[in-house]
C-alpha cells in the first residue's frame, strides 16, 4: 500500500504590524532617535526615519552614519546629555512649525468651502467667487490696519482658492459628503419609504428625483432628498424601477426595509402593473411584505 507524504502546513510569513515592537526609552541616549511619527524612530541628527523598531536598524544606522559623533560626545556624559536635549528641542520646534502650516492650510480649505456654500446657498456663480475675494482683500486692509499681524492675515486670505472650477468642485465633494451621511443612516433604520417624481430637464434629459423618509437613532422621523437619477432613452415603469434598484444595490441600501412608495399616480410610476422586466422578482418581494403604494393627486 502507498502511502503519500505528510506535508506540514506552511507558515505565513510574520508581518511588523504583527510583532508589536515597541520604542525603547534608552535608544534615545545611545542612538539618538525618538519615536516620530507613531511607531517610527527619527534620528536626532540627520532627521532620517527608521520603519522598523529594532535596536539592530538603529546601532547600525548611528554607527555608519555618525561614528564621529560619540568621540566628539561620550555616552552617559553630561556634554552628551546636553546635546542630546538641544536637539530634541529643535525637532519639536520643527513639528509645531509643521502643525502649525498644516492647521493653517486646513484653515484656508475649510474657509474656501464655506464660501462656496454661501456662494450655492443664495443660487450665485461660481465666477463671483473671486469678487468675495477681492473684497476680502479690500476690507481686510482697513480692518486690520493696525494689528501686527496684519500681513500674515492679507496672506492666508490670498491662499484662499476659489475659482470657478475650485468651487465647482467643492460643491460636489459637500454633495457626495451629504449623499453618503444620508445612505449611512437609511442603512441603519429599520424601515423607510420614498417618494419619486420625474420629470426632464433643459438638455431633454429625465431626471427622477428620490426622497426618502426615514427613522433616525432616537426613532424621530426624518425627510431628506436621496439622489437625483438620470432616465437615458425610456422612462416607463420597468426603467424606472429598474434605476431605483440598481442604485440601492450600488449602495447596499436593504429593499427589504422599504415599507411603501409615493408617486403622483403618473402612468409611469405606476409599479403595481404587471410586466416582464430585470426587477420583476424585486418588485413580487415588495408587494409579497407589509408594502403601501400611495398616490398623491396634485390639483
Amino acid at each position: 500500500m502507498a502511502y503519500s507524504p505528510v506535508t506540514k502546513p506552511c507558515k505565513r510569513p510574520r508581518s511588523i504590524q504583527s510583532e508589536h515592537r515597541s520604542f525603547q526609552a534608552a535608544w534615545e541616549e545611545e542612538y539618538l532617535f525618538v519615536e516620530w511619527p507613531k511607531e517610527k524612530a527619527t534620528c536626532l541628527l540627520c532627521k532620517e526615519k527608521v520603519n522598523v523598531l529594532k535596536r539592530y536598524n538603529l546601532e547600525r544606522h548611528y554607527k555608519t552614519r555618525h561614528a564621529s559623533y560619540s568621540e566628539n560626545f561620550p555616552l552617559h556624559s553630561q556634554l552628551h546629555s546636553a546635546k542630546v536635549a538641544s536637539l530634541k528641542q529643535t525637532l519639536l520646534s520643527q513639528q509645531k512649525l509643521f502643525l502649525c502650516q498644516m492647521k493653517e492650510s486646513e484653515a484656508v480649505t475649510e474657509a474656501s468651502f464655506k464660501i462656496c456654500y454661501l456662494l450655492a446657498k443664495h443660487k450665485k456663480p461660481f465666477t463671483e467667487a473671486e469678487l468675495v475675494k477681492k473684497c476680502f482683500l479690500s476690507a481686510a486692509e482697513i480692518l486690520f490696519e493696525n494689528y501686527s499681524n496684519k500681513s500674515s492675515i492679507l496672506k492666508e486670505i490670498g491662499a484662499l482658492q476659489l475659482s470657478d472650477s475650485t468651487c465647482a468642485r467643492r460643491i460636489e465633494a459637500m454633495g457626495e459628503n451629504i449623499q453618503e451621511q444620508v445612505i449611512k443612516v437609511v442603512r441603519e433604520s429599520p424601515f423607510f419609504n420614498i417618494a419619486m417624481d420625474e420629470s426632464t430637464d433643459i438638455g431633454d434629459v429625465a431626471q427622477l428625483l428620490v426622497w426618502v423618509r426615514y427613522l433616525d437613532q432616537s426613532l424621530h422621523p426624518k425627510e431628506e432628498l436621496l439622489c437625483l437619477l438620470p432616465l437615458h432613452g425610456h422612462t416607463r415603469g420597468e426603467d424606472i424601477l429598474d434605476s431605483i434598484c440598481n442604485y440601492f444595490e450600488t449602495h447596499h441600501m436593504p429593499l427589504d426595509s422599504l415599507v411603501s412608495i409615493t408617486t403622483d399616480g403618473a402612468p409611469a410610476m405606476d409599479f403595481t402593473r404587471t410586466y416582464h422586466g430585470p426587477v420583476k422578482y424585486i418588485t413580487d418581494f415588495i408587494l409579497d411584505t407589509t408594502f403601501h403604494y400611495n398616490v398623491i393627486f396634485l390639483i
